[in-house]
């Protein structure tokens, strides 16, 4: 159910209605199935005397005749709807499942007048039903903070004090040491990074003292570092350590390199607000129960290394009752890897058996790898040894990335090299267990990296080389995509503009004082001398052009060079010149290479039409 206060004024008019013979607060659920919404009056209604009032989005509200209603000649309340069934334009129902109310005058027949009529101000009647009225009012906002009080999202102060506490919750005082700590990485960040409120970070060294961060941040794109407040998760001088102590993120967060607090922390802290506490509850209760798949995946989820899109749990109550099978794709040291042992013991079930898919040295629950992934299909590995281990399926991607500036130095060119290898290692590492990796969510992390101006992807499983490489990749029900060698990815980035490869067309003429009388051999051999003499010689250019491609030809008395025509493509990016003869001055990166030249014999009779 839902209540909410109503005004002072709707209990004046109810009370007086009910003591002058109107109807008061008939009463409909606002629900499909109820409908029509017919009332029951002793007479015909009066319709000028029509009010109802309901709930609109959890709050009193009085509904306009002939706009959000309309009353049929058969005293139906009709809500006033559109084609598709939704409310008309303009018009406001109430709160699906709450309930609405009517009051009304009715024509009485006749000598059944009541006793009670007279209902101006000043009156006897009135003065009783305000009097009665201003005592409903407050009760009602009584009962509404009553109400309220048992709702997290709602309740304030005491009483979410006392409502936390039924999750072992209590609200922090000035006991609790506060500080600040630094989330960095050692480059820009590619894309904005989100830090929840809540992340829990640690000291390294023991004594363990335990922090959490109160407040949501983000890491903004291209900037290296952000600073968020934490609190210590016990009080008292637990609680204080000095600066650089704490280094420990418990759940990793994709992005984030290091943590670090740049100053000391103190307990000169404020009382916890009642937004923190609410919080912090949420997140107690999401983890609080035992025996289900969102405890077991919050716990796993608490270990180094592990995210919650890396745990994934299957059952099937029809072929394997009381089995429930859990994939961890991640990669985790044999300590780690015990601890998530005893966190799958502690947390099951009772009755239910845990298979689990770990990589955990003397561990007897295992799996056999692949033994339950899905069958082939379009977009997903073409067999099952592409996991390797059975929980990562391996992705090649192959980019060209096409820089914004054409003065890049050599180091710049490694940087952006480097930053698009870390972008398309986010970009699938945001895929976790089952999650298909999607073709443009890489596309957009690689064109989101500073200096990129365009992008040329390959994407496709290993092994599968011959298939398309334009798509979403589907790694199937058990399966975490990687690029990571060790499980058989592999990536590849090239940096676009690096070679210019020409085409030239020569017309040439041949001396015929000098042909052996093979003319079609004199002018291959033609050919390849010209071929040969521009790759000689064009990186000497600086500016490409007909004129300057030509003076690099200095050929024999056999045959002369009439005319130059060229074509090109910038290889590495797959850009193609849109014309021919473009002129094209070249930066220092940018190597001129001839592909091939075609030699047309200036001689030669036209083809007949």
């Amino acid at each position: 159910m839902s209540y909410a206060a109503e005004p002072y004024a709707q209990f004046v008019e109810d009370l007086l209605l009910s003591l002058t013979g109107g109807v008061s607060r008939e009463r409909f659920v606002f629900l499909p199935e109820n409908a029509p919404f017919r009332l029951a009056p002793p007479g015909p209604v009066v319709p000028s005397t029509m009010r109802v009032f309901g709930q609109v989005e959890g709050a009193y509200h009085r509904f306009v005749r002939d706009t959000d209603y309309e009353l049929t000649p058969d005293s139906v309340v009709e809500w006033k709807a559109n084609a598709d069934g939704g409310p008309a334009a303009d018009a406001v129902w109430p709160d699906d499942g709450t309930a609405f109310y009517v009051n009304y005058d009715y024509q009485a027949p006749p000598g059944a007048q009541p006793r009670l009529n007279d209902r101006n101000p000043g009156s006897i009647v009135r003065l009783f039903s305000e009097s009665f009225a201003r005592e409903y009012a407050v009760l009602s906002r009584q009962l509404e903070a009553v109400y309220r009080a048992g709702f997290l999202e709602t309740s304030t102060g005491r009483d979410l004090d006392q409502l936390v506490a039924l999750v072992g919750i209590t609200r922090r005082d000035r006991s609790y040491a506060l500080g600040t700590a630094v989330f960095a990485r050692s480059t820009p960040s590619p894309a904005d990074i989100f830090i929840p409120s809540g992340t829990r970070l640690s000291t390294s060294l023991p004594p363990v003292a335990e922090f959490e961060t109160s407040e949501d941040r983000t890491l903004h794109r291209g900037n290296l570092s952000v600073e968020a407040p934490i609190r210590a998760r016990q009080s008292g001088t637990a609680g204080v350590v000095p600066e650089s102590a704490i280094t420990v993120i418990h759940r990793p967060i994709l992005g984030v390199e290091e943590v670090s607090n740049p100053q000391g922390t103190l307990l000169a802290g404020d009382v916890e607000t009642d937004e923190v506490l609410r919080t912090r509850a949420r997140r107690a209760l999401e983890s609080a129960g035992q025996a289900t798949i969102g405890a077991l995946t919050d716990q796993l989820a608490s270990l180094p290394g592990v995210r919650e899109k890396d745990v994934l749990l299957t059952e099937d109550a029809i072929q394997r009752p009381g089995v429930v099978v859990l994939t961890v794709a991640a990669e985790l040291d044999d300590p780690t890897g015990t601890r998530a042992i005893d966190i799958i013991e502690s947390t099951r079930p009772a009755g239910v058996r845990v298979i689990h898919r770990l990589a955990v040295r003397g561990s007897t629950s295992t799996i056999t790898p692949g033994a339950n992934l899905v069958p082939e299909n379009e977009g997903q590995p073409p067999d099952d040894t592409l996991a390797g281990d059975g929980m990562f399926a391996a992705v090649v991607v192959k980019a060209i990335l096409v820089p914004s500036s054409a003065t890049l130095t050599a180091e710049e060119r490694g940087a952006l090299k480097t930053a698009g290898e870390e972008a398309i290692t986010a970009a699938v590492a945001e895929s976790g267990v089952g999650e298909p990796v999607i073709y443009n969510r890489v596309v957009s992390a690689l064109m989101a990296v500073p200096g990129v101006q365009d992008v040329a992807l390959d994407l496709y499983w290993h092994g599968d080389d011959a298939g398309p490489r334009h798509r979403n990749l589907y790694p199937g029900g058990t399966l975490r995509p990687t690029v990571d060698t060790a499980h058989g990815g592999a990536m590849e980035v090239l940096i676009g503009g690096e070679v210019v490869a020409l085409d030239v067309r020569a017309t040439i003429h041949l001396e015929t004082t000098a042909t052996t009388g093979d003319r079609v051999a004199d002018l291959e051999a033609a050919r390849v001398e010209v071929l040969t003499q521009l790759r000689d010689a064009v990186s000497s250019l600086t500016t490409i052009n007909p004129t300057n491609l030509r003076l690099l030809i200095h050929p024999p008395s056999a045959f002369q060079v009439t005319v130059i025509h060229y074509s090109g493509e910038y290889l590495t990016a797959g850009v193609e010149l849109t014309s021919d003869d473009v002129e094209l001055t070249l930066t220092p990166q940018e190597v001129p290479w001839i592909r091939n030249v075609e030699g047309i014999d200036a001689d030669a009779p036209p083809p007949e039409a």
